[in-house]
């Protein structure tokens, strides 16, 4: 039927053609029923680039496990990464916490170690007293011993370690700069002497031998000091670093302690403290020696006269008067008792 059809149409068009005086074409010949095997082979072959859609399947197939492997190679490399990232933050979460404990811990450790000084440091003065005080003519009786402040030389002596002693009017002036002043007893023993004398690696730190102390160490700064059993108390380091270069204790903290003088003398410092003539009257630090003599002097000749080695002292008070003792001629004699008579036995 179909080829009927087309055989109608072509002849339709032939007439059509011939009407309108175009030249007709050839004739073309009748197509000849072809098997489905002949029509199999006259389809063209798939090209090799793999444009067919046949041969897609079987490509992603044999690509499937790469992509899968590349996918976990991803999956693997972004967790390392936030496995690196979030290590890296617990770390520094570590870190910031410790830090923190720290901080409190030494917070902690300072209160107690500084409540654990304070509490056997003697504090004579502030720092605001007797600051910028010099007086270089003569020497200076001090209130306390080892002196701990007060009038002083315009010199201070450098800070370290001295095997003889040094003027106290030169030491208090390197106390008013911040540094400590350590002063031990002169018979104490060889291995504590060079302990003290390693206290000198640090800056302020002055070291000298002192008689006459209540202890075998002691260690002042401006206005404070503390007595120590020896150059092994632990309360020496910790007061050290409680008050070395302090500025709330130390009147010049800009001060230097060096460029000063170093000098040392085998003259023995002052041993007795100045007793001031009222108790009650405000601390004096120190006074000159011209001064303190005039002050004995006028107290009466009891009194000793002030020297670096001797203070003075209030005139002791007169002892009551005893009562006069009774004279032989004065006192009225005693009559003796008189002795009765026996009675007489009368005669019958």
């Amino acid at each position: 039927m179909a080829k009927k059809s087309r055989r109608v149409a072509a002849a339709s068009s032939t007439a059509r053609a011939a009407r309108s005086g175009a030249p007709q074409a050839a004739p073309q010949a009748p197509e000849v029923a072809q098997t489905p095997a002949q029509r199999r082979a006259r389809r063209p072959s798939t090209p090799a680039s793999g444009s067919s859609s046949s041969a897609t399947p079987v490509r992603r197939a044999s690509r499937r496990p790469e992509v899968i492997q590349q996918r976990k190679n991803e999956r693997r490399v972004l967790y390392e990464k936030q496995r690196r990232q979030w290590l890296i933050t617990r770390i520094a979460i570590g870190l910031i916490g410790l830090a923190v404990l720290g901080g409190l811990a030494f917070a902690g450790f300072r209160q107690y170690e500084e409540w654990q000084v304070t509490r056997d440091v003697d504090t004579f003065f502030g720092a605001d007293d007797f600051v910028g005080q010099h007086i270089d003519t003569e020497s200076i009786l001090y209130e306390q011993i080892p002196p701990v402040g007060g009038v002083h030389k315009s010199a201070w002596q450098n800070c370290g370690f001295y095997p003889k002693f040094i003027n106290n009017e030169n030491g208090v002036h390197s106390l008013e700069h911040g540094a400590v002043w350590i002063t031990y007893d002169p018979t104490l023993a060889q291995n504590q002497i060079n302990i003290l004398e390693g206290k000198t690696d640090q800056q302020f730190v002055l070291v000298s031998p002192y008689p006459g102390m209540d202890a075998p160490v002691v260690a002042s700064v401006w206005g404070k000091q503390i007595k120590l059993d020896g150059a092994t108390d632990g309360r020496l380091d910790s007061f050290i670093r409680e008050y070395r270069k302090n500025p709330d204790n130390s009147p010049e903290p800009q001060g230097v302690c060096w460029r000063g003088i170093s000098a040392t003398t085998d003259t023995a410092p002052q041993q007795q403290a100045y007793v001031r003539a009222d108790p009650n009257s405000p601390p004096i630090g120190g006074i000159p020696v011209s001064q303190a003599t005039a002050t004995a002097q006028a107290q009466g000749p009891a009194t000793a006269v002030a020297s670096p080695a001797a203070t003075p002292a209030e005139a002791p008070a007169s002892p009551p008067a005893s009562p006069p003792a009774a004279s032989p001629v004065s006192s009225p004699a005693v009559a003796p008792r008189a002795t009765p008579a026996p009675a007489s036995t009368p005669v019958r």
